[in-house]
């Protein structure tokens, strides 16, 4: 930038290198350089309504990608963008038109899909729908994708989750639950270090009652992402329930930023104290 400070892109270069560690206001200054120096081209107008969406400034973001969309409408990027933009003012419906136009300029857009997947899946409850139009089609033909298994999993386990705890319904329980401990296994076998996977799994095994199965899982979810509050709260209460105390503690702590954790920590240090006495 010293030897040639009136190339647009290199301010583009830098800004964008601050925007993926987080720094979204001195990526703007620098996309902002940018833009002064003549470099208004579709990505840079897209990389600063993704820096805006970031911080939240909706209207500058929508401002930005759709100058971007402007110069380049048949991008699938940008159209995710503005799905994102949408989405995350919950503005659901304009999000899942945004991610299908995605799809319509690139069919295998992996964001565009799992977006639309995970719209359907959880918040439409539409579990069949989003399995049939956003990953059989996909699935069928690269079985053995780490995401895609996860994705099928996450289906099963949803399905699992919508029948009745009554006895007529045991064996379509067991059925579903059997999928989604294999669809998430598979998940693990492609990606090992899939934390999410090993939660998800260890979740069905909680629901099912095998406790210590769930809590191997819940554990080694805790161990590939220790800032997952959730799996040290699962893993906690499942120690507590087994009597591996110190454990349980050492676990709750760690899922201090969960009231719940905080109140189980409190009220098991509350037993221990009595017991030493």
């Amino acid at each position: 930038m010293k030897l040639e400070p009136g190339v647009p892109f290199l301010y583009e270069l830098k800004g964008y290198y601050h925007y993926t560690r987080g720094e979204d206001s001195l990526a703007l200054r620098l996309y902002q350089q940018a833009l002064e120096r003549g470099g208004a081209s579709s990505q840079l107008h897209q990389r600063i309504g993704s820096a805006y969406l970031s911080q939240r400034q909706w209207k500058l973001a929508h401002y930005h990608l759709r100058q971007a969309l402007a110069a380049d409408s048949t991008n699938p990027d940008i159209w995710v963008a503005l799905g994102l933009w949408a989405y995350l003012q919950h503005r659901l419906s304009e999000a899942a038109t945004f991610w299908k136009k995605a799809l319509i300029y690139d069919s295998t857009h992996e964001k565009a899909r799992t977006f639309l997947y995970d719209l359907h899946l959880n918040e439409f409850g539409e579990p069949d729908t989003a399995k049939k139009y956003y990953l059989d089609p996909y699935w069928q033909f690269n079985r053995f994708n780490p995401l895609l298994n996860f994705q099928l999993g996450n289906y099963y386990l949803k399905k699992l989750q919508s029948l009745p705890h009554d006895k007529s319904y045991e064996r379509q329980r067991a059925t579903y639950a059997f999928q989604a401990v294999h669809a998430y296994t598979q998940a693990i076998l492609g990606y090992p270090s899939h934390a999410q996977a090993y939660y998800n799994r260890g979740f069905v095994y909680f629901l099912l009652g095998k406790y210590e199965r769930a809590l191997e899982d819940f554990v080694r979810a805790s161990e590939l992402n220790p800032t997952d509050a959730r799996a040290h709260f699962m893993a906690a209460s499942l120690f507590e329930y087994t009597g591996a105390l110190d454990k349980a503690c050492w676990h709750y702590e760690r899922a201090a930023a969960l009231p719940e954790a905080r109140e189980a920590l409190k009220e098991l240090k509350g037993k221990d104290t009595l017991r030493r006495r």
